[in-house]
């Protein structure tokens, strides 16, 4: 029965002849292992040069873009240098323009004091005027009555006089024809009341001369800070100051940044 199995040509072998069939048979079947192996590291072979291909484009990209970047350097560095140091112009020009503000705003506040202060001085010179033309006519007036007063004295003596009791004046004791008050007679309290209006008035003069004087120092101070240029004109300068403050400090916010980007860029170069 195994010899049916026999190819035809083995069929009728001996022993001999089947043993070295059984040698070429395995002979054969290295033959086909060695050359599976071969196959197989031809492959691996193949896709290590693949592989290698592959890692080799990559670093010709690689090389290719650090010698373009390299190529760009001074370019590049120049662009990052302008940037630090327009930051750096930007940081100093707005340390300098913080030390104009505040006496620009000053200026400015004391110049619309000056104009305030103008108007407040005319107003209280006028009321000093005023009042002074005020106290002097309750002067004159008090003066007259006083007069009044004195060329009607008799009469007021006389109204106190006695039959049989003497002159206070001259001691007689008749009075056969005592002095009468006239037609707007002038009596004490008349002069008295005169003589309070004139004082109230003079005190009044005395108020607005001593607030004249206040405003004038106060607006002397104000004129002296602000100088004679017109509120309009330091308005506009202390507002040209303030753009020109914030552009400046919005330029050298950037700074930092500008200080760490070019500091990466020469680690990446080195």
């Amino acid at each position: 029965r195994a010899r049916a199995l026999l190819p035809q040509a083995l069929a009728g072998a001996g022993a001999t002849g089947l043993a070295a069939a059984a040698r070429r048979a395995a002979e054969e079947l290295g033959g086909l292992e060695s050359a599976r192996r071969a196959e197989r590291r031809l492959a691996e072979l193949v896709e290590e040069r693949a592989g290698l291909d592959r890692q080799e484009r990559a670093d010709d990209d690689v090389r290719q873009e650090a010698e373009t970047w390299l190529a760009d350097w001074e370019t590049t560095r120049a662009g990052l240098q302008g940037c630090l140091d327009s930051a750096q112009e930007a940081a100093t020009r707005a340390e300098q323009l913080a030390v104009q503000r505040d006496p620009a705003r000053r200026r400015l506040d004391a110049a619309r004091q000056r104009d305030r202060l103008t108007d407040d001085t005319e107003k209280a010179r006028r009321q000093a005027l005023a009042s002074a033309e005020h106290a002097v006519e309750a002067r004159a007036h008090w003066i007259d009555l006083k007069e009044q007063r004195l060329h009607g004295i008799a009469a007021e003596l006389a109204a106190n006089l006695t039959d049989g009791a003497p002159c206070g004046v001259c001691g007689a004791t008749e009075h056969p024809a005592p002095a009468r008050k006239s037609a707007g007679h002038v009596d004490r309290e008349a002069e008295e009341r005169a003589l309070a209006a004139y004082q109230a008035a003079d005190e009044r003069r005395a108020d607005a001369e001593r607030q004249l004087g206040t405003v004038r120092e106060a607006l002397a101070a104000a004129a002296a800070e602000a100088g004679d240029a017109p509120t309009a004109r330091l308005a506009e300068e202390a507002g040209e100051i303030e753009r020109e403050y914030t552009r400046a400090r919005a330029a050298a916010s950037g700074l930092h940044a500008a200080q760490e980007e070019l500091r990466g860029a020469e680690r990446e170069r080195e």
